[in-house]
């Protein structure tokens, strides 16, 4: 052979031997080359896109409003980003040998063409018998599909609960019963998990099975042929029967990427969930920069629902002045944090109800509306990262070392600091668990004090709280509040004792309003209030 391949040249059958096996062996090297490369360059582009799809739905999720997350669970939030699109990049990486299984058919398909038209033909039309094979698994795979994802974000949403709540957990002994929850749950996930995987696993047994049963009968129309017109076309009957039994397992890993494919549903159905605009309770954003309150904010007639819900704002009314501190004070649920959170545009409003200056709110871009306001909160956001990133976040620049310690001195924060092992780079823990109940007030102050806003939003940020640790924030807020304008919403009213107009609100209106004093001589829910307060 190789003489006839390089004429003029002599070989030896040592040489021969020797070239033919070097030659094998650098083929069989080339091809682990190509595969290797080949297996490379469909990881990286599934792990960029996993990666891609990850940083899409984070940055989709920062795009919806709060309601939406008033409404969903963080868990199953953060399963999608984790979970869902591991699963889905993990199934859609098998793609690569579909591809190759099918690239390797049409070649065989093409010998088996040139061997034998007739016989190539009989069997392309005995194939769809394969695919009807799938026709009862498929749609079996899609609902388990369907059903595991739903089951794995019914787990993922119990792990959350569970680990958010530990000192809830353990102070009633509820270890054993959160234990047989998330047993539950976890083992409904492998039910359907493993329903899913013997549905798909099924398909390349049943494939053979089919397909020898088609070889078997190709085979005996060979013999058939053979036997009628002679043993002369027995050398391409067996190199047909060869590339036949090539081609099967090829069209196997083709078939079997149907189901792979269906398998896929339910992560697909969650990415489409979220992708789906509806739900998502979007707060548009103006068109205009907000330069700053120059006089006047004013609610008119607001009403708000959420979502379906309820009215909790009943056409409530009322101004405030730059400069002043407007007071809001009632019972726990009648709307008095939706005011605030209507203000900070966390919910959107109807147009023309809330006017800044004489402008619609919603006219203003939200970055540049926030940008002016400052919210200081009972229920502090913090993150588990240093406490200089927590007072510190969001602003840009960073703030210097000498702006940090005039804030946190102002929050009555600096003995606190003083005695952090590491300072400004202690890490505070998951929400801040390593600080009181004060301590992250006076950090949400000290980042408020660091924001410079004009437009100061004060949450019951004094609730809950010990006498002489209230009295130590105060003493901030009323640092922090120094002439600018001021909503507080208040839960204990000695705090309120400087606010030069007070609302209090009942069942989502404003039932009265006025000075302290003018509410006192008017002796109506507010003196009520007042009287019941005395103690403190």
């Amino acid at each position: 052979m190789l003489q006839e391949l390089l004429p003029g040249i002599s070989f030896s059958p040592s040489a021969a031997f020797v070239c033919l096996a070097l030659a094998i062996f650098l083929s069989f090297v080339l091809k682990n080359i190509l595969q290797y490369g080949s297996s490379v360059a469909v990881a990286r582009l599934v792990r960029q896109f996993a990666n891609g799809l990850r940083k899409l739905i984070f940055r989709r999720y920062l795009t919806f409003g709060k309601i939406f997350f008033d409404k969903n669970n963080a868990g199953h939030l953060h399963g999608v980003v984790i979970s869902t699109v591991e699963k889905l990049v993990t199934r859609l990486s098998d793609l690569h040998y579909f591809f190759a299984g099918a690239f390797t058919l049409i070649a065989y398909l093409g010998i088996m063409m040139y061997i034998s038209v007739k016989l190539t033909a009989a069997l392309i039309f005995l194939l769809p018998v394969l695919n009807l094979s799938l026709a009862w698994i498929i749609p079996r795979v899609r609902r388990a599909s369907a059903s595991f994802s739903e089951a794995q974000g019914a787990m993922s949403k119990a792990l959350f609960n569970a680990l958010s709540c530990i000192p809830l957990i353990k102070a009633y002994c509820g270890e054993e019963q959160e234990s047989e929850i998330f047993g539950r749950k976890s083992d409904e996930v492998a039910r359907f998990e493993f329903g899913m995987d013997r549905n798909v696993l099924i398909v390349l047994p049943l494939q053979e099975v089919i397909m020898l049963g088609l070889v078997l009968l190709l085979v005996s129309v060979m013999a058939f042929i053979v036997a009628r017109q002679g043993t002369a076309r027995l050398p391409g009957f067996l190199v047909y029967f060869y590339v036949l039994r090539r081609a099967a397992s090829s069209f196997s890993v083709v078939s079997h990427i149907k189901a792979t494919l269906s398998a896929i549903t339910g992560p697909l159905d969650e990415l489409d969930g979220i992708f789906d605009d509806s739900g998502k309770h979007f707060v548009p954003s103006g068109q205009e920069e907000f330069p700053g309150l120059k006089s006047l904010i004013e609610f008119k007639a607001v009403d708000f629902s959420y979502a379906d819900g309820p009215r909790i704002l009943k056409r409530v009314s009322f101004s405030v002045e730059r400069g002043q501190m407007t007071a809001i004070v009632g019972p726990s649920g009648t709307g008095k944090s939706t005011i605030a959170s209507l203000l900070s545009r966390f919910y959107d409003s109807a147009p023309g109800c809330i006017m800044i200056d004489g402008r619609d709110i919603r006219s203003f871009t939200l970055k540049s509306l926030r940008r002016h306001m400052a919210l200081v909160s009972q229920d502090t956001s913090l993150f588990n990262d240093s406490l200089r990133v927590n007072i510190t976040y969001g602003l840009r620049p960073v703030p210097t070392d000498e702006a940090l310690d005039t804030a946190v001195r102002k929050a009555r924060l600096t003995d606190f600091v003083s005695r952090l092992p590491d300072g400004f780079e202690t890490v505070i823990g998951d929400r801040g668990v390593q600080l009181s109940g004060g301590e992250k007030q006076r950090v949400s102050i000290a980042r408020a004090l660091l924001k410079g806003s004009d437009v100061l939003i004060l949450d019951e940020a004094t609730s809950a709280l010990d006498t002489k640790t209230e009295q130590l924030i105060q003493e901030a807020l009323d640092e922090m509040i120094g002439g600018k304008t001021a909503v507080v919403i208040a839960h204990r009213l000695s705090t309120i004792r400087k606010a030069h107009k007070i609302l209090v609100v009942e069942g989502g209106e404003i039932v009265e309003e006025g000075s302290l004093s003018k509410l006192l001589e008017m002796r109506g829910r507010f003196h009520q209030y007042w009287e019941a307060q005395k103690f403190f």
